[in-house]
């Protein structure tokens, strides 16, 4: 093969996301450009042999949201390839997200090389620093272009990458300078493919096998012995960071842990906790917000993040006793209320140290608390009330939704909910209903951001999938329907019309005159929801009341595409109501 440098361009290319495939990554965002061009071509080649799934996005922000969503569902690290200058930029909403979430990106962009920074030159800018304040490592090939890098420089990257992924998963940049000239003749790759499949398709490297890293566990004795197995206290689960692939042995982790504990437990929509589990505690939320006083423990055990519940969060920061926060994946701290003590070694291992600091006669079974059972009891008084009142009328309202979804959608079938009311409605009115599937969101900081291109992800690994959302959320990540085959997705999409950002109404309503509401947080936008859909070529299908919701799930099913059902919502029907149900609620 020739050393020119476009083979070398291609060759190296080609060589790099061949290494990437080694260490399991089977799914590309490919943005347009030119000055990745050899990234492209090269991506292509692995597509054509079925060694790496390509897919293509013509806006590098809703690509990164994407990428989010496939690497959530499938518990794999998956990557993105843009040009340089501003589509660089374009990765930062989604590298903030990832780095919150924990979960594995490679955002790959094409640069100038050295020559041409710093100088003037045109669309060259300083790139390379973009993400660096969430980037768990931000790497480079040789800065006068990776037609200069050789095979153990290009191994040594892919290296890196691994094992900062066991290490710590979440986001990491590799920017890889290009000289000129970019394009490869084809002539010129067949002969570099003919070099690369006899002599690095099929090979092995030591380096890259799975070496089934330890961590190096610190915890002294004197914590776990911090904890009084014979004393009342509560599990508290917030949104799981873990990886899908680790799921399965961190449920079976809590359910020891509440089997040694006999503690009631209360989950977040988005815990990804077995429905199975003993000691679950319905209606939690509400039974704080009711009343926190009848907990009586003086200790608590966190696992994740907080939850979205300021109910939570206050009886949280007023609690005096212990609390311990054990973390899935993520060496950061964790605790904004600095109330806790912080475990970063995950669920199982903290059981299995656990189990190892007290002696065998007191680690037995126990059966669940009498805190658990006067919680429990409880939260069975709240859902017969939710039940008498939720459906006195068929109008659509979101805190019905939000209760009666999780009981008419597939149980086998996951749900996705938007970062603003949804989730908060899910956490207040669903009871358990969404523990016995998979259910997402991302509230590391993205608010509304990529709210549709995150649902096309994981509707990629795994569908059919719901996502609910508002319609703020939906407008503002529109451009996810320009993701290659997006609409022959199986996404049943909610739309909740609520004109505007719902939750501001809840917020706000009581100090602002209306019209300054509007203007200031709710921003409500005139939108013909049925042209939109037809201009992406999206079905749609309107629904005014809840006995024709389940009919139109299993139209949206039948259809095994992306679809929109809309739901338009009175707002100020629901905001009474509301308040009218949680005063019966609080005063009983």
């Amino acid at each position: 093969m020739t050393s020119s440098i476009e083979c070398q361009n291609f060759f190296r290319s080609l060589q790099l996301l061949d290494l990437f495939t080694k260490i399991g990554v089977k799914n590309l965002i490919l943005c347009p450009g030119s000055r990745s061009a050899p990234l492209a071509i090269a991506a292509g080649e692995l597509n054509k042999n079925k060694m790496l799934n390509v897919f293509n996005s013509i806006d590098e922000r809703s690509a990164g949201f994407h990428s989010l969503g496939i690497s959530t569902a499938s518990g794999d690290v998956s990557l993105v390839v843009t040009t340089s200058g501003t589509a660089v930029g374009n990765l930062l909403p989604a590298a903030i997200e990832a780095d919150k979430s924990c979960k594995s990106i490679v955002f790959i962009t094409a640069d100038r090389p050295s020559r041409l920074k710093n100088c003037g030159s045109n669309q060259t800018v300083n790139q390379e620093e973009f993400l660096n304040s969430v980037c768990r490592s931000n790497l480079s090939t040789n800065l006068n272009g990776i037609h200069e890098n050789n095979d153990d420089e290009i191994l040594k990257i892919v290296e890196l990458v691994k094992r900062q992924i066991l290490r710590s998963p979440g986001p990491i940049h590799l920017n890889i300078p290009f000289e000129k000239p970019l394009d490869i003749s084809l002539m010129n790759k067949k002969k570099a493919l003919e070099v690369f499949e006899k002599f690095y398709l099929n090979k092995t490297y030591q380096l890259l096998k799975n070496d089934n890293q330890n961590k190096n566990i610190q915890f002294s004795e004197k914590f776990f012995k911090k904890i009084n197995l014979f004393n009342p206290g509560i599990i508290i689960v917030g949104p799981y960071q873990g990886s899908s692939r680790d799921l399965d042995s961190f449920n079976s982790a809590l359910k020891k842990l509440q089997a040694i504990t006999g503690w009631p437990v209360f989950v977040d929509p988005v815990s990804r906790v077995s429905a199975k589990l003993k000691g679950l505690v319905g209606n939690w939320e509400l039974i704080l917000k009711k009343n926190k006083n009848i907990i009586k423990c003086d200790q608590i055990l966190r696992l994740g993040p907080l939850s979205s519940s300021s109910d939570l969060e206050n009886f949280l920061l007023n609690f005096e006793g212990l609390q311990i926060l054990v973390k899935e994946n993520n060496v950061k701290k964790l605790d904004p209320l600095k109330k806790s003590l912080e475990y970063e070694f995950g669920i199982s291992n903290f059981v299995n140290q656990l189990l190892e600091t007290f002696s065998n006669d007191k680690i037995k079974s126990k059966p669940l608390i009498n805190l658990g059972q006067v919680l429990i009891k409880e939260g069975t008084k709240i859902r017969e009330i939710l039940n008498e009142q939720l459906f006195l009328n068929s109008e659509i309202t979101e805190y019905k939704i939000a209760n009666f979804v999780p009981k008419i959608w597939p149980e086998n079938y996951p749900i996705m909910l938007s970062a603003s009311s949804p989730i908060r409605d899910w956490l207040t009115f669903s009871e358990n209903g969404t523990l016995t599937r998979e259910c997402f969101s991302f509230r590391g900081a993205s608010g509304i951001d990529g709210t549709l291109s995150l649902a096309l992800g994981i509707a990629r690994i795994t569908k059919p999938v719901l996502l609910v959302t508002g319609d703020l959320a939906l407008i503002h990540d529109i451009n996810g329907f320009l993701i290659e085959n997006a609409i022959e997705l199986n996404l049943t999409i909610l739309l909740i019309n609520n004109n505007g950002g719902n939750i501001f109404n809840n917020l706000y309503k009581n100090n602002l005159e209306e019209e300054e509401l509007n203007k200031l947080f709710v921003m409500s936008k005139s939108i013909n929801w049925e042209n939109l859909a037809k201009g992406y070529q999206v079905p749609i299908k309107s629904v005014s009341d809840f006995n024709k919701l389940r009919e139109a799930f299993e139209w949206s099913l039948s259809m095994q595409k992306s679809v929109i059902i809309k739901v338009d919502i009175n707002v100020e029907n629901e905001m009474n109501e509301r308040n009218l149900i949680l005063k019966k609620i609080l005063t009983n």
